[in-house]
């Protein structure tokens, strides 16, 4: 009796084993199963592009994996004092309004009080706020450069099209990524790597500092010479006499900052107003608006252009406000990758629509085209970049986008006549851009539109009226506050004065509204 109670048990005890462990590699299965089907992306960047990227793919159930070498999210936005390699500056305000600076999803400003013009301490509030608010940081990996990207021509991703749907042979190959995260206050690294189906580069273009060849510079010049990323503090130029070459926003606004401290500051512009009275220059206080800087002589005497008349021997600092060159320090000889990045030219090759490599549409960079209102840029470019990945399908085949890419890459931009360094540039003509992008993206309509023409309605303002200032002159219409009035696709602009005993701003009762 003894013996049969004991295999009984025995034998139930094997049967739940059985049925456990069936349980178990059935689950554990299943649970390996969805990890080999779930698409990973990753992203290269936490800054206000990788942001986008995360909150654009976390949105449609793609969880990226995003890589930031810094300690915390915010990009070029986070300045650090002291830094010689960042192009955040102390002093530095928006050049446009944060209502069309704001992305889609996290509006900002219009509320007809605080001014449109906001400090980088307000710009890195708010992605500190946008990434809180969609719990951005769960995906985000601080501490983490990446240090080469390599394509796996033999390997297919899980975004590539299927054959049937692409009419062809084409086939989109997996991509590894390798990093170095450094780990605790002993600052060890740590070497690691993983295949990704798809990577979207969002690493901005303020990292490589592009320094023009000036002829005489280095035999004739005496002395300081600066790249603007340098640059922090207007105090430090103090009594001196300064050259600031390069007349868009950087050169212009480190001029009018500079020339509060300084003797002399010379703001060299390649536009600069047709000279007056035998080759003088326009002055307004102690800035001079001088033509493009030609050459340094013997001396120390440094040439303008257009015939101008003055030709000063005494700088004591030339400041480079000439931009900055993309780099992608990731990708080499050993990522087997068609990719060209030409020092100087300010050109990748080969991109479909500036964005997606021609080549590869799964490795994508987000945010190369300049002159443009960013955030919203970067959100429609992700629109379009997810919209591939859930089958959207209506890119070109792979032959029309190489064509598109090589023409592209010899336009010289969409401007005439045209230069390589403008390959990226869109000013005007980015609000077609971001149509074409919404439309990629299927997510064009209505209320897009006037969204996109809002936008356009603000800048346009906002670019007149910056223009209309002697550059490095008083910065007027940063005291502005714009409402934005989508549902007409207009705006209403307050003028601010500041108060002489006090930093709070009267409203002005003159109120414009525009369309």
């Amino acid at each position: 009796m003894r013996i049969s109670i004991k295999v009984a048990l025995v034998v139930v005890t094997l049967a739940f084993f059985i049925v456990s462990s069936n349980a178990f590699s059935r689950n554990s299965l299943e649970s390996s199963m969805s990890a080999a089907t779930t698409p990973k992306v990753a992203v290269i960047g936490g800054g206000a592009a990788g942001l986008a990227a995360a909150r654009v793919l976390s949105r449609n159930g793609i969880r990226p994996v995003v890589f930031e070498k810094d300690a915390a999210s915010g990009g070029v936005w986070r300045r650090i004092s002291g830094s010689k390699t960042r192009p955040m500056y102390k002093g530095l305000r928006t050049n446009l309004p944060r209502e069309i600076m704001a992305y889609r999803e996290k509006p900002w400003g219009s509320d007809g009080v605080d001014r449109s013009y906001v400090t980088h301490q307000d710009v890195a509030k708010y992605l500190q706020d946008y990434e809180k608010e969609f719990d951005l940081g769960q995906f985000i990996s601080y501490g983490t450069q990446v240090t080469q990207l390599t394509v796996n021509t033999d390997t297919c991703s899980r975004f590539s099209p299927q054959r049937d749907d692409a009419g062809d042979d084409e086939q989109w190959p997996k991509i590894t990524l390798e990093w170095k995260q450094e780990h605790g206050s002993s600052a060890t690294e740590q070497s690691s790597s993983d295949t990704f189906d798809a990577v979207c580069v969002c690493n901005g273009h303020y990292a490589a500092p592009s320094i023009p060849n000036l002829p005489g510079l280095k035999e004739h010049f005496r002395g300081n010479i600066m790249h603007s990323v340098e640059y922090d503090d207007p105090a430090q130029f103090e009594g001196q006499t300064v050259l600031c070459v390069g007349g868009r926003a950087s050169g212009a606004d480190l001029a009018r900052e500079i020339s509060m401290h300084a003797t002399r500051v010379y703001l060299s512009d390649t536009t600069c107003a047709p000279l007056t009275n035998g080759g003088q220059p326009h002055t307004s206080d102690n800035v001079m608006w001088v033509p493009r800087t030609m050459s340094v002589e013997e001396g120390s005497t440094i040439r303008f252009g257009d015939g101008c008349a003055v030709a000063p021997d005494n700088v004591d600092t030339v400041i480079f406000c000439s931009g900055y060159d993309y780099q992608f320090p990731f990708i080499n000889d050993q990522s087997c990758l068609d990719f060209q990045v030409v020092l100087g030219e300010r050109r990748i090759k080969p991109l479909y629509e500036q964005l997606w490599h021609a080549g590869y549409p799964n490795l994508a960079f987000v945010g190369l085209p300049h002159s443009v209102v960013p955030f919203p840029c970067f959100e429609l470019q992700m629109e379009a970049i997810v919209a591939q990945y859930k089958g959207a399908r209506n890119l070109p085949s792979k032959e029309e986008r190489l064509a598109a890419a090589e023409k592209d890459a010899n336009s010289g931009g969409p401007k005439p006549p045209g230069r390589i360094q403008d390959t990226h540039f869109l000013g005007g003509f980015q609000w077609d851009y971001c149509r074409k992008m919404a439309k990629i993206a299927n997510i064009y309509d209505d209320q897009m539109e006037s969204f996109i023409a809002t936008n356009k309605a603000i800048y346009d303002h906002a670019g007149k009226e910056r223009k209309s200032l002697f550059p490095g002159g008083p910065d007027t219409y940063r005291y502005n506050c714009y409402i934005r009035k989508d549902e007409d696709q207009s705006f209403e602009v307050h003028k601010y004065t500041e108060k002489k005993d006090s930093n709070v701003p009267d409203l002005n009762v003159e109120t414009t509204v525009s369309n």
